[in-house]
């Protein structure tokens, strides 16, 4: 008999014996007190071009605010970010801190004034045009120079779009909500219109018609995959028509001295803004994009679930043929793994023995199941993937992905894990009974 049959009959068996003393123990059910909420639906947000992970996030707490935390049929809804770096950032910063040294040195390092500058107002050019008048005119030259900048960085992606290095970390948390079931609704604003959708092509040639949804916002990508807004004083991207196609313009602004401050307070002078712009609810733009999405939330149909959500989840991949083993040593000493796939606070409840993964292990979200202390996350080449990249992330129910991490695996060894990636600790708080878990 060979390696990969064994191994399917061993882990068959002891999965089956498992079953059958106890079946509470290799899922949980109903009559267990659960304290993570089951959502049923993940909207992820795809980041737009230079912008920060803190503006990231604060856009992100925006749009749950606009559309809350159940669809019209009761549904729950998480929201994450999808976080997408543009290249060169620091040097925007760098470039735009060594202009105000030309000028005056005590401004040097003041990057408050560079986020405004972005925008063209904010109270610290309030302040400065009067003290020191000439800085206006920097600041002037400065939003020209950056919407050029801007506008030629988004044209190289174009020439250049996202490798499967730039999406591993996106693709990992798919394989993760599709194995889960969960319906998806993707939603992006700028450049991350290019990374979500290589995010929809991927999610939509696993998942059933409807299980996965795209809104676009002021996209900056000649391809949809969905429903769009685009304003006509978008300076950035109508900037892009000269390199290329963009959609058509859906909705008048105002000029920039008449438009209100976002939710944030502040204007975008480029037209471009998510919260200046996009979601800014006093503009008229607003209510087509929150009617676009609301109706993709409404409309999302489930898809089948392989794996159970838990307190935490380990989901393995791997790319191509070959049988790569996700295993887990938790605190009280059980190595959860293909021939033991009940531990004794986590289950392993999909294992893979062919191509590509996923895996996928989770921890009990029962406060009687679930132990504090540390689990250690491995693979192992159990057969024919040497060289593959194997990737391993980690998730959690109330914060999204703790962290995601990449190994190429080496010669076949079988059942004895060969890479150490994460070790996760959990922690109970012994006054409120509350767990939280994070990386070491």
């Amino acid at each position: 008999m060979n390696n990969p049959l064994k191994k399917v009959l061993a882990g068959s068996l002891l999965t089956a014996l498992a079953l059958t003393i106890n079946p509470a123990l290799y899922a949980q059910t109903p009559s267990e007190e659960n304290f993570c909420t089951d959502t049923g639906i993940a909207f992820v947000f795809f980041n737009g071009v230079q912008t920060t992970v803190r503006e990231a996030n604060r856009a992100n707490d925006e749009l749950a605010r606009l559309h809350g935390y159940e669809n019209d049929d009761g549904e729950e809804i998480a929201y994450e970010v999808a976080y997408n770096y543009t290249e060169g950032f620091g040097d925007f910063i760098e470039t735009f801190d060594q202009r105000l040294l030309e000028q005056d040195s005590e401004l040097v390092g003041r990057y408050e004034l560079f986020f405004e500058s972005l925008r063209g107002d904010g109270p610290w050019w309030s302040v400065i045009g009067h003290a020191l008048p000439q800085l206006l005119d920097i600041r002037d030259s400065w939003i020209d120079w950056y919407q050029a900048a801007v506008i030629q960085r988004l044209t190289a992606l174009f020439g250049s779009p996202p490798t499967e290095v730039n999406y591993a970390e996106h693709r990992a948390r798919i394989d993760n909500w599709i194995v889960e079931g969960k319906k998806l609704l993707f939603v992006a604003h700028s450049q991350g219109n290019l990374f979500a959708n290589a995010a929809y092509g991927y999610a939509s040639s696993q998942l059933p018609a409807d299980a996965v949804k795209l809104v676009h916002i002021a996209p900056a990508s000649p391809s949809l995959n969905g429903p769009y807004t685009l304003a006509d004083l978008d300076l950035v991207i109508n900037g892009l028509r000269v390199a290329g196609s963009v959609p058509a313009i859906t909705n008048n602004i105002p000029g920039y001295l008449l438009r209100p401050a976002g939710v944030n307070g502040q204007k975008d002078i480029l037209g471009h803004g998510l919260l200046e712009i996009y979601i800014n609810q006093q503009l008229a733009i607003a209510s087509r994009v929150k009617t676009q999405i609301d109706s993709a939330l409404n409309s999302l149909v489930t898809p089948p679930a392989e794996a159970s959500s838990g307190f935490f989840t380990a989901t393995l991949t791997w790319n191509g043929s070959g049988d790569v083993d996700l295993h887990v040593q938790e605190p009280g000493g059980a190595h959860v793994y293909y021939a033991n796939m009940t531990g004794g606070a986590g289950y392993l409840d999909v294992d893979n023995t062919v191509a590509n993964g996923p895996e996928h292990y989770y921890a009990s979200c029962s406060p009687e199941r679930l132990q504090a202390g540390t689990y250690r996350v491995a693979v192992a080449n159990y057969a024919r993937a040497t060289g593959r990249a194997a990737t391993v992330q980690i998730a959690s129910w109330e914060d999204g992905v703790l962290g995601t991490r990449t190994v190429t695996v080496a010669e076949p060894t079988g059942s004895t894990p060969g890479y150490d990636l994460f070790d996760v600790r959990v922690e109970e708080d012994p006054e409120t009974g509350k767990f939280s878990v994070s990386l070491q």
